[in-house]
């Protein structure tokens, strides 16, 4: 069995297993939400994962690839969604395919209510000096 490190690399390997082996290949999922919580002193929150596993029983090939990241579940579940249909790698829009993947991005709080929004600072060139 093969943990993948990426979704894309999931995916990618996933659909050219399934080319490959399109009657046979199976993709299943398994959701893992633990019930028990660990003796902490502050009690947090348990996480959740999600297990993908594309599997072909003819040629002994697993791929795997587990997550606990939400936006990555969607992209995930669109993406085999399009495999189901019968998509190809080229369609999909993976690394592989020459486009460029963008990097999760880390979400910030809100501001609370009544400051203002900061705005970013222009680019170019400074003003010096002031009214005359």
């Amino acid at each position: 069995m093969t943990y993948l490190e990426t979704s894309q690399a999931y995916l990618e390997q996933s659909a050219q297993l399934l080319q490959a082996y399109p009657e046979t290949t199976r993709i299943t999922t398994k959701y893992n939400f633990p019930t028990e919580r660990p003796a902490q002193n502050p009690p947090a929150a348990p996480i959740a994962s999600l297990t993908l596993k594309t599997y072909n029983p003819e040629s002994g090939i697993t791929i795997q690839y587990r997550t606990n990241k939400l936006q990555e579940v969607g992209r995930l579940m669109t993406g085999l969604g399009k495999l189901a249909a019968g998509a190809d790698v080229a369609s999909l829009g993976l690394s592989a395919t020459g486009a460029t993947g963008a990097a999760d991005v880390e979400m910030t709080d809100a501001p609370a209510e009544g400051t203002p929004a900061p705005v970013p600072a222009a680019k170019g060139k400074k003003k010096k000096g002031g009214k005359k």
